[in-house]
């Protein structure tokens, strides 16, 4: 019979730390980055979010015809406070050749759903 192994749990102190992280859309635990480089890759997003906390995912928003970035990203933490944490430190900062700015993403609903536009320096 296979070992059952648990996903783990956060370790800061989330809303719900006694469930498994879930990789849901949760505004809480979103944050929205613009001004990237058009080169920036979600590998290289990943390394340097990680030292605010555990990244979840990662996604660069790209043109679906071109496949070239539109400048912006998401990323997903696995607790609250380490999307907070991030905010905090990256917001206004020189990142990847460009000053990025770095908030919270605000929650998806089908109303504030658009067609992707790239981010104008």
């Amino acid at each position: 019979m296979p070992e059952i192994v648990s996903l783990p749990k956060c370790l800061c102190k989330c809303r719900n730390n006694s469930s498994p992280i879930s990789s849901d859309d949760s505004p809480s635990t979103r944050v929205f980055i613009k001004g990237l480089s058009l080169s920036t890759t979600e590998g290289y997003l990943t390394n340097a979010f990680s030292q605010f906390g555990k990244v979840d995912r990662v996604k660069v928003v790209t043109d679906r015809a071109s496949k070239q970035s539109l400048g912006f990203a998401y990323i997903w933490f696995t607790c609250e406070e380490d999307a907070k944490l991030a905010v905090k430190k990256m917001d206004g900062k020189f990142f990847d050749g460009r000053f990025v700015h770095v908030t919270m993403a605000w929650p998806e609903t089908l109303s504030n759903k658009r067609k992707a536009t790239p981010y104008r320096f």
